[in-house]
């Protein structure tokens, strides 16, 4: 994905991914939650914006799968609680 990536083009990779995943059927996922995506992390050239996570937690509670998430990125200390529970949240109320 091309440095300066928005919300638009990071949910269609994981569209694409989501369907791959799809084909699969796996009975579990495992979810590499790096919000260093985040626009202002200052180790990363994303754009996303803290309520675009939200988004992507509703999405991907769409594979109706037990999922895992793991932290392993996210260097804007002020906003990594806020992003890392707006996609929480988002996957939590998907699921309903």
């Amino acid at each position: 994905m091309r440095w300066g990536a928005e919300r638009a083009t990071y949910a269609a990779a994981l569209e694409a991914g989501l369907r791959r995943i799809a084909e699969f059927a796996p009975t579990a996922l495992v979810i590499s939650l790096g919000v260093d995506t985040y626009a202002g992390d200052p180790i990363s050239r994303f754009r996303l914006r803290s309520d675009d996570y939200f988004r992507l937690g509703e999405r991907i509670a769409g594979a109706s799968t037990p999922t895992l998430f793991v932290l392993e990125g996210g260097y804007a200390l002020p906003a990594l609680g806020a992003n890392v529970v707006n996609i929480l949240a988002g996957f939590e109320l998907a699921r309903g």
